[in-house]
């Protein structure tokens, strides 16, 4: 969520800097891009770290 709205805030400033469309196309596909392959790069280390850490909470309450 927070780097949805970081993203729009990139956003917003660029259209206030005035940068050209296509920079700016260019520059949401790279985002969108990059988001998805850190995303399918990210949840399987997020699953194993959440295992991990609700086992070490269980085991040490």
């Amino acid at each position: 969520m927070f780097t949805l709205l970081f993203a729009f805030f990139l956003l917003w400033l660029f259209f206030k800097l005035g940068v050209g469309f296509v920079k700016l196309t260019i520059f949401i596909v790279g985002i969108l891009l990059t988001a998805t392959f850190f995303a399918y790069l990210l949840i399987p280390v997020l699953i194993v770290f959440g295992i991990g850490y609700g086992l070490w909470a269980l085991a040490t309450r």
